[in-house]
């Protein structure tokens, strides 16, 4: 099952001595939500913190409890850096792609690499009371009631499909065989994923290659050999770089670090 990595204390030091950051699986929302996040600073910081966002064809709603906003937040093609700094106590959830289209009909596209205050997407319900809760427990029932209620009647979610298809075999995926699967043409497909997903097939695909391999690296111990073969590299050294790419370090130091 196809599930980002975004793994910023794997990638700085300085991000894992001073922030914390966790992921919650709310089995209610598993079909529509990757996981509810929080991101909270150990101290006030004396200096920027980088938090290195990945590509993950996601779209998350952040709320940031310092500045008392609530936005929804799309994902980059490349790496983005994050500064982080003074107090930081952030709550988000991390939406699985497509589901953004589904529940709040705007293109995906729209949304590619900015952010947009939750009160001009969301035009009928509020979660403007989650800023008087004080403890995390309080924090996340209160999202997950507004997220209960956002996917009442959403069942039909044909795009995920097409993820995992995606993510689980990427090395047998073209743009041809996905256009045969849904019938469409190349040029009507290409539509359809700006919308549910924002970016082109092939960015889509690109992106899903580079969480599996992060997965097969971090929690399969496959070497790196066989990670370039089973996720259509051309070979080992175009995987290394394309891993570094992404997260700016070698595959074998986020290893290193993992451990």
């Amino acid at each position: 099952m196809y599930y980002p990595k975004q793994i910023p204390y794997l990638l700085d030091q300085e991000f894992n001595e001073n922030i914390e950051y966790k992921e919650y699986h709310i089995k209610e929302l598993e079909n529509y939500c990757m996981c509810i996040w929080t991101m909270r600073s150990k101290k006030i910081l004396d200096k920027s913190i980088s938090n290195n966002i990945l590509p993950d064809s996601c779209i998350d709603i952040v709320i940031d409890f310092v500045n008392f906003t609530i936005c929804f937040a799309g994902f980059s093609k490349q790496t983005k850096p994050f500064a982080l700094e003074n107090k930081i106590d952030y709550m988000g959830v991390r939406l699985k792609p497509s589901i953004f289209y589904l529940l709040f009909k705007v293109g995906a596209d729209q949304i590619m690499d900015c952010e947009i205050p939750f009160e001009e997407i969301e035009k009928e319900m509020t979660l403007e009371k989650i800023f008087g809760l004080k403890t995390s427990n309080e924090r996340m029932e209160c999202l997950k009631n507004y997220l209960q209620e956002k996917i009442k009647g959403k069942t039909q979610m044909p795009f995920l499909k097409i993820v995992e298809d995606l993510y689980n075999n990427p090395k047998e995926q073209n743009v041809i065989n996905i256009a045969n699967q849904f019938g469409y043409n190349q040029r009507h497909l290409y539509r359809v994923f700006k919308a549910n997903f924002g970016v082109s097939p092939k960015v889509l695909l690109n992106i899903l290659r580079l969480h599996l391999c992060l997965t097969l690296l971090l929690e399969k111990n496959m070497n790196l050999a066989d990670i370039a073969n089973f996720c259509g590299f051309y070979d080992q050294s175009h995987f290394i770089k394309e891993i570094k790419k992404y997260t700016g370090i070698s595959p074998l130091k986020i290893i290193e670090n993992y451990k």
